[in-house]
């Protein structure tokens, strides 16, 4: 399966039209029709829905047309970032991460890195399948709640505070701290179990021997904020403030509430100076981020 074919199909699957896509990629509308028809017995399906003046993607073309983009993508990258290493120009590197990890640190580090290691995308994704995906050749860096697992070279970056959140209104505005023992006796908003934070707050609460007056659970930390805002309760999480609410850190007998963060890449990876450098940059800016917060 060739690259030029790949992008012969994706060209008629645009247009609609092998007389369109002909004159898009540049070949004669004979030879395209040949290498489509090609394609599709070396699959061993049809693609195309034939009608007169038109073809239309059928199910298995459907199916289809986002491998064929997501081949033709990776042959593009890779051929630009061999041109970049060829140059000895740094190398643009792709990241995986939790959603909330992506909005606020990669994102506003993005937002302030005039010079630097240069990201050239964010890949969101469930902090258990972070290096999963980054294994799969994905992405070049990987940052979790958790160490990388062999083969792959971690490093610690740094903690982020799992904070609790309340409106305005609140009898804790205004404070910048509460403990553990005055947080459980509120109705608690929390993530579901797979999430880090959740865990966090589990854990600390055991060790205590405490139990909360009542637990709220939503797979969302933008709906745990929204209901905290509602008035529902106090909510839990490592994501900035939203909707008005006012931030505290949770005091436990063994210290703040906080949740790691690691950071994982190939270690044999051709790019790995530029992963170096946008690793201590990223435990700089998280050791920044800390600073923002009295006590931690």
């Amino acid at each position: 399966m060739e690259l030029r074919v790949l992008r012969y199909f994706l060209a008629v699957a645009e247009t609609e039209s092998v007389t369109a896509a002909a004159r898009q990629v540049h070949i004669a509308q004979p030879s395209l029709s040949r290498q489509l028809s090609a394609l599709e017995r070396d699959l061993g399906v049809s693609l195309f829905a034939r009608r007169p003046g038109s073809l239309t993607l059928n199910a298995a073309g459907r199916r289809f047309r986002p491998i064929a983009q997501d081949l033709v993508r990776r042959a593009e990258q890779a051929a630009e970032t061999m041109v970049a290493v060829g140059r000895g120009e740094g190398a643009a590197l792709t990241v995986v991460a939790a959603p909330s990890t992506v909005a606020y640190l990669l994102a506003p580090f993005m937002a302030g890195a005039a010079a630097g290691p240069a990201l050239r995308d964010a890949i969101q994704e469930e902090p258990n399948k972070v290096f999963d995906t980054l294994m799969r050749s994905d992405a070049d860096l990987g940052l979790s709640t958790t160490p990388a697992p062999a083969p792959l070279e971690t490093a610690f970056l740094g903690r982020t505070p799992v904070i609790a959140q309340v409106p305005a209104d609140h009898p804790w505005s205004g404070r910048t701290a509460i403990t553990l023992a005055e947080l459980v006796t509120e109705p608690l908003i929390l993530m579901t179990r797979s999430n880090a934070a959740r865990l966090v707050v589990d854990e600390a609460v055991s060790r205590t021997g405490l139990t909360p007056a009542g637990v709220t659970e939503t797979g969302s930390s933008a709906f745990a904020q929204a209901l905290a805002a509602a008035g529902r309760g106090v909510c839990l999480v490592t994501d900035g403030a939203r909707f008005g609410l006012e931030e505290l850190i949770v005091d436990t007998p063994d210290g703040p509430l906080t949740v790691p963060l690691y950071a994982g890449w190939d270690a044999s990876h051709y790019a790995r100076s530029s992963i170096h450098a946008l690793v201590d940059g990223l435990r700089a800016f998280c050791d920044r981020h800390m600073r923002r917060f009295p006590g931690l």
